[in-house]
């Protein structure tokens, strides 16, 4: 089947949105359970690294805007609804049961903001339906290329997450190789020269002694090497 360069952008976005609220959910659980316990410097590394628009006075105010706040988008509700906004139009390629798991989390978000629910522990169905998004999808999407663009979005947005709160980087280059195979469906998908720095960078003896200007420039390359 041929995909418009439209289709392509919106499969591309939709799965990069879906893996977006899943890690953040579970960066912020994990670093929300820190400050619980009395680490609250932990919290304000999460802040700074994933707070694109530093507008929260407290760590309150943060853990609010992060999960409800339609104006910040690195929030858990920014990305749930430009998910379902490009999930709309995709509906007949990805099915309306796939489609069913971003509905029901946005719907539980608005009913927790309405309560001003900022237990973050709380919302572990969003997190278990973004995990089922993914399996929906595999199960009920027949084009292999349909399949495949989301999953690249996916791996894009794991990585760049990954690359923000330094993870190791074999795991970061392991991520990188999955997204490699799934764009063997696109010949042209990926820009050659910008994938090869990519694959350089990420040979053990080049990344052994990196510096965050490395780290940076990786993810800068992880944000432009696809061409959607």
């Amino acid at each position: 089947m041929i995909i418009s360069a439209n289709k392509a952008n919106r499969l591309y976005w939709l799965g990069r949105y879906v893996e977006r609220v899943y890690m953040t959910l579970h960066l912020l659980r994990r670093v929300y359970d820190k400050m619980i316990d009395g680490q609250p410097e932990d919290y304000e590394s999460f802040w700074q690294k994933l707070d694109m628009t530093d507008s929260y006075a407290s760590t309150s105010e943060f853990t609010l805007g992060m999960m409800y706040d339609d104006k910040n988008p690195s929030s858990l509700m920014s990305s749930l609804n430009s998910a379902m906004d490009n999930a709309i139009m995709l509906r007949e390629d990805i099915k309306s049961e796939t489609m069913s798991y971003i509905e029901m989390s946005i719907a539980l978000m608005k009913k927790y903001r309405s309560e001003a629910m900022s237990n973050i522990t709380n919302l572990q169905s969003v997190t278990d339906w973004m995990l089922a998004f993914g399996g929906s999808a595999a199960q009920r999407i027949d084009d292999p290329k349909v399949l495949s663009l989301i999953a690249i979005g996916q791996k894009t947005e794991k990585i760049d997450i990954m690359l923000r709160f330094c993870y190791c980087y074999d795991r970061i280059a392991a991520q990188y190789y999955i997204l490699r195979n799934w764009a063997k469906e696109w010949p042209e998908l990926l820009d050659e020269n910008i994938d090869a720095q990519i694959v350089e960078m990420l040979k053990p003896e080049n990344y052994k002694d990196a510096d965050e200007e490395f780290r940076w420039r990786l993810c800068k390359f992880i944000n432009t090497v696809v061409r959607a």
